[in-house]
């Protein structure tokens, strides 16, 4: 458990330390070009100010592609390690978004090969991690808690697969952005819906610009259901009850629901004394905030490694 609660404000203030390091604001070039965006959610257009920083992918990292966990069309997942065997090392799961009913772990709605979120595999395997990239159940064909279970069961996999490709089984770490942030949030808030699974609880967890009180967000109903119900399916209490450490993450420029989200989560955490941090990256938008991941902008990068080197 953290000993510590720390606010951090990436970016807000140009090279101001955070936590024994600093990050920068994205380049003027690009924040300005992000600033252009707005607060829409803009995928194609914030490839095209990322796509071209993402590095192609190296001899470093050996990638398995496609790795069924499961026997639905989209129990798949991408495993990410690194080349040279060393320490067993901690073991990143990262949940993608796509607002509960589209979106995939590394393809465009085209179906081509994307960079994005391969970005955060080769970020993970850069920093001393295995990387597993997994794709879950879309709504309206899945309903809460079917993406809770996919975790679950991927968590599980990996604690029993991932020590013969030099993965810790006891450091098992989730991050989840936007929808894939409220699936991990609901997935640390409701064990009871994946007990038959596994209980044994994740090292930590990156909370990437979700919702987490689910009532008053009309999309969430397509997955966790009819209105009457949001209130206990909301994240919020159990997470209050959780003993794995978190970082909330929310951009400037995110939708203002998810910033709000985000600081009413953290009010929660904090009034139950729950040890934790929150992160709001400057000058970023919805995309562009893990877009930038593996990149030379650490202005999200910077705290989440912070925030993973302090988890015990």
């Amino acid at each position: 458990m953290l000993n510590f609660r720390t606010r951090f404000y990436a970016g807000l203030i140009a090279g101001a330390a955070v936590a024994g390091g600093a990050w920068a604001q994205p380049p003027a070039e690009l924040a300005g070009r992000i600033a252009a965006l707005g607060r829409a959610i803009n995928p194609p257009a914030t490839a095209a100010i990322y796509g071209p920083l993402q590095p192609a992918i190296s001899a470093e990292a050996s990638v398995r592609r496609d790795a069924a966990y499961g026997p639905g069309v989209k129990q798949t997942m991408d495993v990410f390690t690194p080349a040279a065997r060393g320490p067993a090392r901690p073991i990143l799961i990262f949940v993608h978004g796509g607002g509960f009913m589209r979106d995939d772990k590394s393809r465009f709605a085209d179906g081509s090969r994307s960079p994005f979120y391969d970005n955060v595999m080769l970020w993970a395997v850069g920093h001393g991690m295995v990387g597993v990239n997994m794709n879950y159940g879309l709504a309206p064909q899945a309903a809460f808690p079917d993406a809770q279970r996919d975790i679950a069961t991927v968590v599980a996999w990996a604690r029993k697969n991932t020590a013969s490709l030099g993965g810790d089984p006891d450091r098992v770490i989730l991050w989840g952005h936007s929808a894939g942030a409220s699936h991990v949030a609901s997935f640390l808030a409701h064990p009871e819906t994946y007990r038959d699974i596994d209980q044994k609880p994740v090292r930590a967890a990156v909370l990437h610009s979700g919702v987490y009180d689910m009532a008053g967000n009309p999309q969430d109903h397509v997955y966790f259901g009819p209105v009457a119900g949001l209130a206990e399916r909301s994240s919020v209490q159990g997470l209050v009850r959780s003993k794995v450490p978190v970082l909330v993450l929310a951009a400037e420029l995110d939708p203002v629901e998810m910033v709000a989200q985000a600081r009413q989560l953290d009010m929660a955490l904090t009034e139950g004394g729950r040890d934790h941090q929150l992160a709001i990256a400057g000058q970023h938008a919805h995309m562009s905030e893990i877009y930038s991941v593996n990149t030379a902008d650490e202005t999200v990068s910077g705290p989440v490694l912070a925030f993973l080197a302090r988890a015990p």
